[in-house]
């Protein structure tokens, strides 16, 4: 599951017990999930199974599980079958008859994602949801009633669920709402003004730097580890052998540095190149910076001459790997620091950093762009 930075679940015949521990790392570690049809009735079937076990004094776990294995008490079928149960082939003509109206809660995840309050959807299921539990919100009916769309919103979860088969419409938003929020966790604001918060998402692994000097020993968050490889190993296919220099450091060491730099530097240069520790980037272990070796060995960084032309290299070809550059050319009123062509950060999502690189934003105005989605996700 470190690997997987979101869930779609198409439906099925059965709700398996292995499909629970894929819930709850997307509310662990804030990675989205839709759920279509079987899917749907999987995530209300988690968190009924949830709610039975802290309301009972005898039932673990475990023992619902198996219980519910043969029959599951918390769907029922449904009784509008003319209505809900259809088969519905790949023509437009077999889909439109298979389709009803599904109207939607206003201010609702769905609701924002299609920006309507009623859709039609192709529907072929025989069960509905029988009960809701406390934490998922009801989000869409259908005209008689039945449940068709659930949502779980809270902590900066975003789980999906919808009893239609949303695959068969002509709109793709649903999915492109899904990829979108894959690397959502990685999409944070860290800087002068917006401090790293105390409840850190992000797990921190050990990478072996070839640089000489790497501080804090290279250490990196871990979705971005496989990222950084490939970029790196694209690099060096092209000629430009690159490592870390400095990726996550801990809050006292992002304090020491900054105060060995202000008493070496002043307080000028501090405020130009060096965050104050909480506002580093480097303490989320997503930001990188790069050093180049050149062919006779030695180790460039920095604004050395050497480096820029791999710097244009790297800029060019870093979206595609989940990156951007932090703090471009003529940013800095906007940024608070100055151009640093070997700072990079990671989003994840390629789309996001295409469209920030080809656009030549900074993440502070490709944020002052997305507000208003962001509020619509509650994010």
């Amino acid at each position: 599951m470190d690997i997987c930075d979101g869930y779609l679940w198409p439906g099925g015949v059965q709700i398996l017990r292995s499909f629970y521990p894929i819930i709850e790392d997307c509310i662990k570690n804030k990675k989205p999930l839709l759920g279509i049809c079987l899917g749907m009735q999987a995530i209300t079937t988690y968190f009924n199974i949830l709610e039975d076990a802290k309301n009972s004094l005898k039932l673990d776990l475990e023992t619902i599980y198996k219980e519910n294995k043969e029959k599951n008490p918390y769907l029922v079928k449904v009784e509008n079958e003319d209505m809900h149960l259809n088969i519905v082939t790949k023509e437009k003509e077999s889909i439109e008859n298979a389709s009803h109206d599904i109207f939607l809660k206003k201010d609702s995840l769905l609701y924002h994602i299609f920006d309507c309050n009623c859709l039609s959807i192709p529907s072929m299921h025989s069960f509905t949801v029988a009960r809701i539990p406390k934490d998922l919100q009801i989000i869409g009916n259908a005209s008689d009633g039945t449940i068709e769309a659930v949502e779980y919103t809270k902590n900066n979860s975003f789980l999906l669920g919808i009893q239609g088969h949303v695959e068969l419409l002509e709109d793709s938003k649903i999915f492109d709402w899904l990829v979108r929020y894959c690397h959502m966790k990685y999409q944070v604001l860290v800087n002068k003004k917006y401090a790293l918060q105390e409840d850190n998402p992000f797990q921190i692994v050990s990478y072996q730097s070839l640089y000489p000097n790497c501080i804090q020993d290279g250490n990196i968050e871990i979705g971005v580890l496989s990222s950084w490889i490939a970029f790196r190993d694209y690099e060096r296919d092209h000629g430009y052998f690159i490592d870390i220099e400095s990726a996550f450091r801990t809050t006292e060491l992002q304090q020491q540095i900054y105060e060995d730099y202000k008493k070496k530097y002043g307080l000028e240069y501090v405020e130009a190149y060096v965050a104050k520790p909480r506002h580093s980037e480097h303490e989320t272990g997503l930001a990188i910076d790069i050093a180049m070796r050149t062919e006779s060995g030695k180790w460039v960084t920095n604004f050395d001459e050497a480096f820029l032309e791999c710097h244009q290299f790297l800029k060019e070809n870093c979206a595609q790997f989940g990156f951007i550059l932090r703090y471009p050319e003529n940013k800095e009123e906007i940024t608070g620091y100055h151009y640093e062509p070997w700072h990079f950060r990671y989003i994840g999502n390629e789309v996001v950093c295409k469209y920030i690189m080809e656009n030549e934003l900074c993440l502070e105005e490709y944020f002052e762009k997305e507000k208003l989605l962001m509020k619509k996700a509650k994010f």
